[in-house]
């Protein structure tokens, strides 16, 4: 019984530093690439206000994809409340290139598939102005593209190649998808500046 309440705590200590991993997105993980210079397989889903939105269209800058899920989820809450000042710092650090953001809601406080009203409640409720994807298309994409968990982060190259990726609550900064813009610099040779 002791170690049980033992085992207990530490779960209850740690989910919130690592983030949310159900037994659904165990198995939807296993085989995922996680290597850099994958690219990142494409989407075309609504946002939360129904206008269809396409992730290759964002090729040309530096993506941010954030996997995210719904309010079962803390880590993930804490992610989507700081993810405009996170844009921001992006976007001020560096006018070399261009950055987006996309958030890919996986589920809703239920566990169940987003549906638009729930996007746009996540959108209003965390303050955001990135596009929120929603639908089972969006859900089945966040199952196949986790690293470990809820809430999961990828930068994306200028190319639509995977440069990082990681499952921490408020896991990346901008000065790693600058750091990843200056790798990609240096891979390709070239010193210019992107579009």
């Amino acid at each position: 019984m002791q170690a049980k309440l033992v085992f207990v705590s530490l779960l209850v200590l740690t989910v919130p530093l690592t983030g949310c991993l159900g037994e659904d997105e165990v198995e939807a993980q296993a085989g995922t690439p996680t290597a850099p210079g994958v690219p990142i397989p494409d989407l075309t889903a609504p946002n939360q206000y129904g206008e269809n939105i396409t992730v290759s269209d964002m090729e040309g800058t530096m993506l941010v994809l954030l996997i995210n899920a719904g309010g079962w989820c803390p880590p993930c809450e804490s992610s989507a409340e700081n993810s405009t000042a996170l844009i921001q710092e992006m976007e001020a650090i560096d006018d070399r290139y261009n950055v987006s953001f996309i958030e890919v809601l996986h589920s809703n406080d239920d566990g169940e598939t987003a549906n638009q009203t729930y996007a746009l409640n996540w959108s209003v409720e965390h303050n955001t102005s990135h596009h929120i994807l929603h639908s089972q298309l969006a859900q089945d994409y966040a199952a196949e593209n986790l690293a470990e968990g809820f809430p999961t982060y990828i930068i994306v190259d200028l190319d639509g190649l995977q440069r990082l990726k990681i499952a921490y609550m408020n896991g990346i900064t901008a000065e790693d998808v600058q750091e990843q813009y200056e790798i990609y610099l240096a891979e390709k040779g070239d010193d210019s500046s992107a579009s």
